[in-house]
């Protein structure tokens, strides 16, 4: 994967923020990266009811353009909107790499997902609906157990704070091939993929999601980290991008 250009796509309350360490340390290797910000997350003014699953696929289609040498990196939910917009980017993309998150086949939706590899009871806990049911809501001191109990306590704090209201559309509306299920399960074969499972992920199930990948014939590596391993490894995500053994 080398040679690809790396687009990071971030998951629930995060944002491009998440994986500036990485992008420092694959910047630092003289490799081509960026991320995007999803509707309504990190420094995006998109507001809440408008934050919609489709609007983050077409923001991050937009985002590839003409560029044909793409690897989409996407953790957690982020999954879900970097497999539909792989599928729409004819064939831009060379390929997807899963990190700590569900791994998806065309025609699957969220709630199946979630359902076959749910999250933790204990982070479950950590979040809810705002009063307008258009966002959900994450106690941050709650969640740094599960979101970030690997990473430097200065880190963690940092990302503590910049967390936003999750929208909850796309909780509800995330499916993969929208526009063509039949056609899209061919197209996902084309598109090597790769799961990144942390081993110490307090968030989603590491055993759910290797059965998940191995149920979308997808390979998987393991990182000896939490739900978020580009603030607590940076370096190991990198070597495993770039296949450094």
């Amino acid at each position: 994967m080398a040679s690809s250009r790396f687009l990071f796509v971030h998951g629930a309350w995060h944002g491009a923020w998440s994986f500036d360490l990485l992008r420092l340390e694959l910047e630092r290797r003289a490799v081509a990266c960026e991320a995007i910000d999803l509707p309504a997350l990190g420094d995006d003014a998109t507001a809440l009811p408008e934050a919609s699953f489709e609007l983050g696929v077409e923001r991050l289609v937009e985002r590839i353009g003409a560029w044909r040498n793409w690897t989409l990196v996407a953790h957690s939910f982020g999954g879900f909107v970097a497999t539909e917009a792989a599928l729409r980017a004819s064939g831009k993309v060379k390929s997807l790499v899963y990190v700590a998150g569900w791994v998806p086949r065309s025609g699957d939706d969220f709630a199946a997902m979630a359902a076959a590899a749910p999250l933790s009871d204990g982070f479950k806990a950590c979040f809810r609906k705002n009063e307008a049911g258009d966002a959900l809501l994450l106690d941050a001191a709650k969640a740094t157990p599960y979101l970030w109990h690997d990473v430097a306590p200065g880190i963690a704090a940092a990302a503590a704070m910049r967390v936003r209201p999750q929208p909850a559309e796309p909780f509800t509306t995330a499916k993969i091939g929208v526009h063509n299920a039949v056609g899209g399960v061919e197209l996902l074969k084309k598109i090597p993929r790769l799961a990144l499972i942390a081993a110490q992920d307090r968030v989603l199930s590491p055993e759910k999601l290797r059965e998940l990948a191995a149920r979308a014939e997808v390979p998987c590596e393991e990182l000896p980290t939490g739900h978020c391993p580009f603030l607590s490894a940076p370096k190991k995500v990198a070597d495993a991008l770039l296949g450094v053994k």
